[in-house]
């Protein structure tokens, strides 16, 4: 199996499982959007990733989607973390963990996604 479909069910469990770890399940009540979009984009990988198992004909366009996905959402979600930091708002008491864990989600997912497109690229040539 490729690192792109490795990492789809790495950071497929992962994503949901920290932000709900992080949050914790009460969240959902308070902004059930903030824990979705995670939910969601773990559903997205843990679905690119059974297609690249299975082998099937548009497994590199699924995990291409989801990696874009995931890389967007992340760079937002990084952005956003670090902009809180530097203007000292709202700070989270685990902040330092919480930058880190994001800044090597982020790393996977821009790896993922430059090896899932030039992978569509090479296809696309052949």
């Amino acid at each position: 199996m490729r690192f792109e479909a490795k990492a789809a069910i790495a950071i497929g469990i992962l994503l949901p499982v920290l932000e709900t770890y992080r949050r914790g399940f009460s969240h959902w009540r308070v902004e059930a959007i903030t824990m979705l979009e995670d939910y969601l984009a773990g559903a997205l990988l843990l679905t690119a990733a059974w297609t690249s198992y299975r082998r099937h004909s548009s497994d590199a366009a699924w995990l291409l989607t989801a990696w874009a996905a995931v890389a967007g959402m992340m760079t937002l979600s990084f952005g956003g973390q670090v902009e809180t930091t530097i203007r000292g708002v709202d700070i989270e008491p685990n902040n330092p963990d919480v930058l880190v864990a994001k800044f090597l989600l982020l790393a996977v997912s821009l790896a993922a996604l430059v090896r899932s497109f030039a992978r569509v690229a090479r296809t696309r040539e052949a």
